[in-house]
């Protein structure tokens, strides 16, 4: 009697575990782009400071010198706090490095970013999605924060990350080696 009820119990504190686990970030993903699966995760230090972990949820076939013609999604798990202004304003910065673009775009562009982009803090998930000729999809912690839909924005954002010219070619390297 005493063990049938220890099972039951048992049992009941594993389906609530799994319960919750099913709806941690792991899952949130695949939910965003259906067969995708995670890369390995890589983590950005700047000047000896962790800011994020950052991974991709991809499909087979994704090929990191190929990304514009994939759709995939990159999660930013942040492991310090920051102001939506100044993710906008480095992210325009780092775009100029992957690729050209005009002061009308940049000035749409950082204006979208600047309404979209939070504050984050530390323990936030940011993901955007890339569509290819479609644009992007952002979310915060499962809810969804803003589109851009303009495919150049979309190809020059993610870039920051895939392009051969970006400014973290370890992290690159790093997905391009477990691919």
């Amino acid at each position: 009697m005493l063990s049938c009820l220890f099972l039951r119990r048992f049992s009941s504190m594993v389906i609530l575990c799994v319960s919750l686990f099913a709806g941690m970030s792991v899952q949130a993903s695949p939910v965003l782009l259906p067969g995708a699966k995670p890369s390995s995760q890589q983590r950005l230090s700047v000047w000896g400071f962790d800011v994020y972990d950052a991974r991709l949820w991809i499909r087979p076939g994704f090929s990191i010198p190929k990304y514009s013609e994939h759709s995939f999604v990159l999660e930013l798990s942040y492991l310090r706090s920051l102001e939506g202004s100044a993710i906008a304003k480095r992210s325009v910065d780092e775009m100029r490095k992957v690729g050209p673009f005009t002061r009308e775009q940049e000035s749409s562009w950082l204006k979208a970013m600047l309404e979209i982009f939070p504050n984050v803090q530390k323990g936030d998930r940011l993901q955007g999605l890339y569509v290819p000729n479609v644009g992007a999809e952002f979310l915060l912690n499962d809810k969804l924060i803003g589109r851009i839909q303009d495919p150049m924005f979309a190809q020059l954002f993610f870039g920051i990350w895939m392009h051969e010219s970006t400014s973290a070619p370890a992290i690159r390297q790093a997905w391009m080696k477990a691919l």
